[in-house]
């Protein structure tokens, strides 16, 4: 049975994983004199503005360790549907690699870790989340949900280009590639996943906007269910001042492989930020709330609410 105990020990566990990482980008000193590049990216002679706008940008220059909780609730139309909710984490370190021309090179891994993974039990089997979206059309009706296990899910890595121009447009080119590190095999694809991911936008002088966009498909690993899986996550932020922030960051999915009336995702909301300084670290907090316009009919989301803190550190690349 999953309990709040065992969320907050994986939690912790993890946290205790990053920290050797944080710990050396957070000595990583340098004698070398600043050229303008490197002036542009000192967290020390930041503000809290300049800060909080490069933390909502995608091709940002600051290395950081981006930790989210995430609370879902769910609907459907399977029995017992509309009960079900969980609670994830998700950790994500990112490392731009800075170069002479002013773009880095981006390097983000994203570590999630699953709470009570609601599972529909049916004629023996347990579906996860996809295999509903793939199976909705022949599921019984009556069966029932059941808590899978809390555990570390599949592992994602990216690896971009990018950065911000002289007239501030921003632009990204890279890839992602998806793991098969889960823990809990009733919840995971166990696939290899690869393709690619691109961001557009504009930093301007009240804040930032633009597009991120990711296709993944099955590269190795089990092909007993297909994933062609396609997001468009737009990105908006609004600077009130004081590192203060209104944003929204909405993830809109289609699942290709799923059957009709079972493909989109479409949220819709925002929240509001503070960035300001533990001593002399930097330091993000959010708060969103997303309400689901579109979800897949037989079982998907419908409140999404994330808390996220995002502490900035010395680039040990730079």
């Amino acid at each position: 049975m999953y309990t709040i105990s065992n969320q907050l020990r994986h939690v912790f566990i993890s946290v205790l994983l990053f920290l050797p990482m944080v710990g050396m980008a957070a000595a990583e000193k340098t004698d070398k004199p600043q050229t303008e590049s490197t002036k542009a990216t000192d967290i020390k002679s930041q503000s809290l503005d300049e800060i909080a706008l490069e933390l909502s940008n995608p091709a940002t220059s600051l290395a950081s360790l981006n930790i989210d909780i995430d609370y879902r609730s769910f609907q459907g139309d399977l029995n017992n549907a509309d009960d079900q909710s969980t609670m994830n984490y998700l950790f994500q370190p990112s490392f731009p690699i800075p170069l002479a021309n002013g773009k880095n090179i981006l390097m983000r891994a994203t570590s999630p870790i699953w709470g009570n993974q609601p599972l529909y039990y049916g004629e023996g089997e347990e579906y996860p989340e996809y295999r509903i979206r793939q199976a909705a059309d022949t599921l019984p009706q009556d069966r029932k949900f059941v808590d899978g296990h809390d555990h570390l899910a599949d592992i994602e890595l990216n690896f971009a280009y990018g950065g911000v121009s002289d007239a501030g447009f921003i632009s990204m080119y890279g890839v992602a590639l998806v793991l098969p590190t889960s823990q809990d095999i009733s919840s995971s694809v166990n696939q290899y996943q690869l393709g690619p991911e691109v961001a557009f936008g504009k930093v301007s002088s009240w804040g930032i906007y633009g597009v991120t966009a990711k296709h993944l498909t099955r590269v190795s690993g089990d092909n007993d269910y297909g994933t062609n899986f396609s997001s468009v996550e737009i990105f908006f932020a609004y600077g009130l001042g004081n590192g203060w922030q209104i944003f929204s960051n909405p993830v809109i999915e289609y699942d290709w492989e799923a059957v009709e009336d079972n493909k989109l995702f479409v949220p819709l909301g925002g929240g509001v930020s503070k960035t300001t300084r533990l001593g002399s670290m930097p330091f993000k907090l959010a708060l969103e709330a997303q309400y689901y316009l579109a979800s897949p009919d037989s079982f998907g989301p419908q409140w999404l609410l994330t808390f996220s803190m995002t502490p900035v550190f010395s680039n040990p690349f730079q």
